[in-house]
């Protein structure tokens, strides 16, 4: 993929180079692993990480003779979650499912002592906590619409769940505002909308230290037997 141009082929070369000389930033340095997402009509292009972060924003430098700025945030929107898909996709082809399963072998010293039924009625107790404070925390990311709105206050949008599902550009300055400063403004917004939309590190699944425990006990189920009183 070519960084610089990102598609946009309908560009000439010197309004190209006017644009990166004159109102546009250098872009920065893509990461090795990235995906890019265009609407239909090809005028936006966005970058985002493997995870879904909104890394850059791009417009067509000749937008404006095909597309007018009340146009401008349907396109962005759909820019922005093709690009989302194309992550989610890839990470989900590079989950194996069918991977073997390491069995997990017991540590040195690792704690034999027996097992009462009082003692697995707590653990449970405790895995339950601890799963209700990950689905609150969950829920208080992926339950509600996050809404962002620019510093300089001329976009704002809403998304849930890592998709956009609003964007607003007040058309009056998207009409006469550099490249550049449009480009930052949805940058902010569209960072802003997955920071506070999507799962993060909470994609991960559940976590803590009952929850710890009781997968180390079903990974080696002839050692939970024993320390259960049960033959092998």
């Amino acid at each position: 993929m070519d960084g610089d141009r990102w598609g946009f082929e309908e560009a000439e070369d010197w309004e190209y180079e006017q644009l990166n000389t004159k109102s546009a930033p250098k872009p920065a340095e893509e990461p090795t692993e990235a995906f890019v997402g265009q609407d239909s009509g090809r005028v936006v292009a966005v970058l985002v990480s493997p995870d879904g972060e909104v890394m850059q924003v791009k417009l067509s430098p000749v937008w404006r003779q095909s597309v007018e700025p009340w146009d401008l945030p349907g396109r962005v929107r759909s820019a922005a979650n093709a690009a989302t898909m194309r992550a989610l996709a890839s990470s989900v082809e590079r989950f194996d499912s069918t991977a073997p399963v390491t069995p997990v072998e017991p540590q040195a010293g690792a704690e034999e002592s027996s097992l009462t039924s009082l003692d697995v009625q707590r653990l449970l107790d405790a895995v339950s906590e601890e799963l209700d404070q990950f689905t609150e925390r969950l829920a208080e990311v992926v339950d509600h619409r996050a809404q962002v709105q620019s510093a300089g206050g001329h976009v704002q949008g809403s998304a849930q769940r890592g998709q956009v599902l609003s964007l607003d550009i007040d058309p009056n300055w998207a009409g006469q505002a550099r490249h550049s400063e449009i480009e930052t403004e949805l940058l902010e917004v569209l960072r802003g909308l997955h920071d506070r939309s999507a799962p993060g590190e909470l994609a991960a699944g559940p976590s803590g230290s009952a929850i710890s425990e009781l997968m180390d006990l079903a990974a080696d189920p002839r050692r939970l037997m024993r320390r259960l009183g049960m033959p092998d």
